[in-house]
């Protein structure tokens, strides 16, 4: 009978497992209790009602989030679901490495050295912060890391395992195609993993390739959902990809965001500062030292998998270094795993200089990463986004129409309390940079028939210069209609708020002054985060609540991201200008206070803050 040490030594699964685990409990323990920023909140809501998400789609990730929310419903247990993808992965991670370490060391079963060092430089791996933020909050990346773990593991194993090539070719060209139905991005990171693959034995690879393609296929083919159920009009129905082929592309392209690659020299640079500090996060300094030993190792004595891999950072790197989008650091997670893949050859080098009794040391460097990232990644008490959405929703009037551009902190948030948990049903939301996408007008006039419809004329004056510009956007400026589009676009946009001038309008303050020509002749008066339109005259009895600020000041009294201090520096400003109404238009001193105290607790040592200590004892 095989001995429990045995079974160790043969099988990476139960260390895998027990790897995974321990990822789990941590992530588990961080885990964000509800919406996260940016595109969770979408997310989410096209998770619950089986929807179209923004471009590429993600027909995989929505076809296994939609299931997962038939057992477990809400928010939290998404990002359950993305903490135990990372958790996954992680175990994953370990497993190509241990296969990786032992074929390089020839040996039969795995020793103490390849157990441990594969062990550290994959929890190395967990741990960091790249990785770990895609386990606290629901998120496409969170699969992909899962899908690239399997996809480099079972490359390996077609490597490793002679006998059994064939099935692992069938799995990797599953996975391949499955990496490309999630995200889009993965592409890039195929030439590598294929050349990997060829690497053994060209003849023999090259008489088994049709068992690589065919699965890629069948993976790829899962974007037919997309058309498929856009056509039966789910509640959201992101670029309303049946309306034709055209539409179709332009969304799983993500042609759109075509603008943002490699348009800016800015932008490279201020990414290859964000991934340094990435991979340093990543490494903790000291981990260089084996991501160097390993990469002259297998420089050394394995050209071809050192070419290999270096061809998956030099492709993850072309895409993600020239896209000029704030949230890049997930596109970075390719590029994190490769290197851990190299850290993982580098300890079991330096292992080989150490007594085989001693290689536990090597542990300290994932436990020094987790004791470090802990506080910078627990999410456990994160309900900014939440907070905040609750107060714009709470300072809408009944019927009231939200005009805003403020997808990270409120759209996306707001169409999940609308759509899964019914919250402010009453209430018209509309994203005024998406109105620039020809899908979206017609999505609104099936969502808001009522609202959208009296604005129907200059939506038709403006359609056909949109549809013109999203199918050759290049030319349409050439063609010096720029601004005829523009005039067009304020028009459709004045043409909402005039033709719905009975119920209450607001917008983000924000949209002021963005866009010339906009709201002219009407009046303002500052709504908590929003701002109120009326016409002069007729000066309406506004609500002045506070509900969801105490959500989330426990999250932004200390920030610990970008979109933390940015959500902060939002919430500021509305409590200030709404203490200075207070103040001044309504001569109530005691509002004011209510809300200097508030932005006392927010940011007591922000200058807005000082400004209203001051203000209050100028007054008195």
């Amino acid at each position: 009978m095989a001995t429990l040490s045995s079974i160790y030594k043969q099988s990476p699964l139960p260390e895998a497992g027990l790897v995974s685990a321990i990822a789990f409990v941590v992530y588990l323990t961080t885990c964000a209790p509800g919406l996260m920023y940016t595109d969770a909140g979408e997310l989410a809501a096209v998770a619950h009602t089986f929807g179209v998400a923004h471009p590429t789609g993600y027909p995989l990730f929505t076809l296994i989030t939609h299931c997962w929310t038939l057992l477990w419903n809400g928010v939290y247990g998404l990002n359950v679901l993305a903490a135990l993808w990372v958790a996954t992965s992680i175990g994953t991670v370990y497993m190509g490495q241990r296969e990786l370490l032992q074929w390089l060391h020839d040996e039969k079963d795995a020793s103490l050295p390849t157990r441990i060092s594969s062990v550290a430089a994959a929890l190395l791996l967990g741990f960091s912060t790249i990785v770990w933020s895609q386990a606290t909050s629901i998120e496409v990346y969170s699969l992909q890391l899962l899908l690239t773990a399997l996809a480099v593991w079972s490359v390996i194993k077609s490597i490793v395992d002679s006998e059994r090539d064939l099935q692992w070719t069938i799995l990797s060209g599953l996975l391949f195609g499955c990496m490309a139905a999630n995200h889009l991005s993965s592409v890039f990171l195929l030439p590598g993993l294929g050349l990997l693959w060829l690497s053994p034995s060209l003849s023999r690879r090259t008489s088994i390739l049709h068992w690589l393609i065919v699965p890629a296929i069948a993976g790829v083919a899962l974007y037919v959902v997309l058309p498929l159920r856009s056509a039966q009009n789910p509640e959201l129905n992101w670029g309303m990809v049946h309306r034709n082929w055209d539409a179709f592309l332009y969304h799983v392209k993500g042609t759109q965001f075509g603008v943002w690659m490699f348009s800016d020299k800015a932008a490279v640079r201020a990414n290859w500062s964000i991934f340094r500090s990435l991979l340093t996060n990543h490494m903790l300094q000291i981990g260089f030292i084996p991501l160097i030993w390993g990469l002259w190792t297998l420089l050394r004595s394995q050209r071809m998998l050192f070419a290999c891999l270096l061809i998956m950072i030099v492709g993850n790197l072309s895409i993600s270094l020239g896209y000029a989008i704030p949230d890049i650091e997930p596109y970075f997670l390719p590029t994190a795993h490769v290197a851990t893949i190299f850290v993982a050859v580098g300890l079991r080098s330096l292992a080989n200089r150490i007594p085989a009794q001693a290689t536990a040391i090597l542990l300290a460097l994932p436990l020094t990463a987790g004791t470090l990232h802990f506080q910078h990644n627990d999410k456990s008490d994160h309900n900014a986004v939440t907070g905040y959405t609750t107060w714009v929703l709470a300072n809408a009037e009944p019927k009231a129409i939200i005009l805003t551009r403020q997808w990270d902190y409120f759209c996306s948030a707001a169409w999940y309390e609308q759509q899964v948990n019914g919250i402010r049903k009453d209430v018209t939301i509309i994203d005024k940079e998406l109105l620039r996408r020809t899908w979206y007008a017609p999505y609104l006039l099936q969502l808001y028939p009522q609202t959208i419809g009296r604005a129907q004329g200059a939506i038709s004056a403006y359609m056909p210069l949109l549809q013109e510009f999203e199918s050759d956007a290049d030319a349409f400026v050439a063609s010096g209609k720029s601004s005829v589009i523009q005039e067009r676009f304020v028009s459709m946009l004045n043409e909402i708020i005039e033709r719905n001038a009975d119920r209450p309008i607001y917008i983000t303050p924000e949209l002021l002054n963005e866009e010339s020509g906009f709201a002219v002749g009407w009046e303002r008066i500052p709504a908590g985060p929003l701002v109120r339109l009326f016409k002069p005259g007729k000066r309406p009895v506004q609500r002045d609540v506070v509900h969801g600020i105490s959500d989330a000041l426990g999250t932004l009294r200390s920030p610990r991201e970008r979109l933390d201090s940015a959500l902060r520096e939002t919430m500021l400003i509305g409590v200030a200008t709404m203490a200075m109404y207070n103040l001044d238009g309504k001569l109530d001193t005691t509002g004011f206070r209510r809300y200097r105290d508030i932005a006392r607790n927010l940011h007591p040592t922000s200058p807005i803050t000082g400004q209203l200590e001051q203000t209050l004892g100028t007054r008195d």
